[in-house]
């Protein structure tokens, strides 16, 4: 896979997943879950919607870094005690450099 198809095969994945996290971040009052349909509420069950946050997060900012360059300090500036796990950072980094083809990296004319 080039880098642009891995580009835009993430896009499409980050899009999903904000989509996810929006539909479910408003149940986290007990109100509105309890006014949802049960399909909902099986897909926002317990913490689905922090751990989603989380993971678009870290992915949002490899994804920022590694295709726009941007430094991590034009991306966030978390409050003390809030950043990133650079491990999973470092996780989704490896993943998504294992799923570029080297001949396409290195054979640019």
């Amino acid at each position: 896979m080039t880098k642009k198809e891995l580009k835009l095969k993430i896009k499409e994945e980050q899009k999903s997943l904000a989509q996810k996290i929006k539909r479910c971040r408003p149940l986290r009052k007990p109100d509105n879950y309890h006014k949802a349909p049960e399909k909902l509420q099986q897909e926002c069950s317990g913490w689905a919607a922090v751990s989603w946050s989380w993971k678009y997060r870290h992915m949002h900012i490899i994804y920022c870094n590694m295709f726009n360059n941007t430094p991590y300090d034009r991306i966030e500036q978390p409050r003390d005690g809030n950043s990133p796990s650079s491990h999973m950072l470092d996780k989704i980094r490896k993943e998504w450099e294992d799923q570029i083809d080297e001949e396409a990296l290195y054979n640019r004319a």
